[in-house]
């Protein structure tokens, strides 16, 4: 016989809630097109607040993401799908978490498909609490839209969005900025072209008039600066410089039309903008051997002949160049507060690419469990004369 009343809903367990925010709520989607790092957070995942605690899941999402908050970032909230919806009261206290890291390093708030209920509660939380956090709110109507600020070939799209995507597509939506035409180039010269282009298949070229001046700037200006390369300069001064490069303007001048933080995102997006990375998905497996490594001597040894000799020679020579750089960066780290490890959670994102950015961040991440290639960036860093013993020449 059944009961008359229904049974309470079973409470989701501390672990299945930490589960759903590391596997579901919240994803890192690699870098954007300014080298600054992707969180995406999907709404349609939400649980059902009879069989969640709210609380603990707030807790475990601000854990989740301090990982990221000392870095300029880029937010995308997928609004659409959702079969719950956290009331103002619980949103207004996930703002009163965002400590002033979050608030200051947070660039842009990507709100895709959004209804009325989010812009409802962005709007009046904005306009009650913090002006200026939602002048950083961008309303994105489609996925189309999304994809001119964001590469979506690193983004999860669940079918749920894509869905809802394609009725909106068809619909008609208020018209977004006007695109500003001067900000394309025809033909990639620098940022975007071949490695091999720019400096010959055998780096005979040498290593790129871009990534020359943002070192020596960076080393003459900014290697005491705290937090440098994780700061992000605005966005027309670094796609103004982009195109002064790429059309070889002799007249332009870092120290003239920016700071350290322009050099700094210069050298990062031109990594993040080749066609194909400088440590690709081919190279992930041979990688992975450096955890077979019985110290951290044998794991120098290991980065210097099994992994550097695999790079055509002009990516070892760009690199030998770079990590030069990082490596003064680093014996600086007690003035900039840019360790290893630091240097090596911004950088990874720019040196791995492939079409998972799953596998990409596992193998970014150092420690046992990562998948290698963030110990090898970090032993680059730190023992840059050993792994590249002849330099950048």
């Amino acid at each position: 016989m059944f009961s008359a009343f229904s049974a309470a809903p079973k409470q989701k367990t501390s672990a299945e809630l930490h589960d759903l925010v590391r596997d579901k709520l919240l994803r890192e989607a690699g870098v954007d097109y300014e080298s600054r790092p992707i969180l995406v957070i999907y709404a349609c995942y939400l649980p059902n607040p009879a069989e969640a605690d709210y609380d603990l899941l707030l807790d475990m999402f601000f854990q989740r993401l301090n990982e990221f908050v000392l870095n300029d970032y880029v937010v995308v909230l997928f609004a659409a799908g959702n079969k719950y919806q956290p009331g103002w009261s619980w949103l207004y206290k996930a703002y009163s978490h965002l400590g002033r890291e979050y608030r200051k390093n947070l660039k842009n708030l990507y709100v895709v498909h959004p209804s009325l209920w989010p812009r409802m509660i962005i709007q009046g939380m904005g306009a009650v609490v913090s002006p200026k956090f939602a002048r950083k709110v961008q309303w994105v109507y489609t996925l189309a839209d999304l994809g001119v600020s964001i590469p979506l070939n690193q983004l999860y799209i669940p079918d749920v969005i894509r869905e809802v995507d394609a009725k909106n597509s068809g619909a008609k939506v208020p018209p977004g900025p006007p695109i500003d035409d001067s900000s394309t180039e025809q033909l990639p010269t620098v940022f975007g072209a071949p490695l091999q282009d720019i400096m010959g298949v055998h780096g005979e070229k040498g290593v790129p008039r871009v990534i020359r001046d943002c070192i020596e700037y960076i080393r003459k200006e900014g290697l005491a600066i705290e937090g440098i390369f994780r700061r992000s300069p605005a966005s027309k001064q670094l796609q103004h410089a982009k195109r002064a490069y790429n059309r070889g303007d002799d007249n332009f001048a870092l120290e003239q039309c920016g700071d350290v933080h322009l050099a700094c995102s210069l050298l990062k997006s031109f990594f993040r903008d080749l066609p194909e990375p400088v440590l690709p998905a081919a190279t992930y497996d041979v990688i992975r051997g450096i955890h077979s490594c019985a110290d951290e001597n044998e794991q120098v040894s290991f980065a210097r002949n099994a992994v550097v000799p695999l790079l055509p020679p002009p990516t070892r020579r760009l690199l030998a160049a770079v990590f030069g750089l990082l490596h003064q960066v680093h014996l600086y780290s007690d003035q900039n507060l840019m360790t290893s490890s630091n240097l090596t959670i911004v950088w990874a994102p720019n040196l791995l690419r492939s079409d998972n950015p799953v596998a990409d961040f596992n193998m970014g991440a150092m420690g046992p469990q990562g998948g290698g290639a963030g110990v090898i960036i970090k032993l680059c860093v730190e023992r840059y004369p050993e792994v590249f013993p002849e330099g950048s020449t």
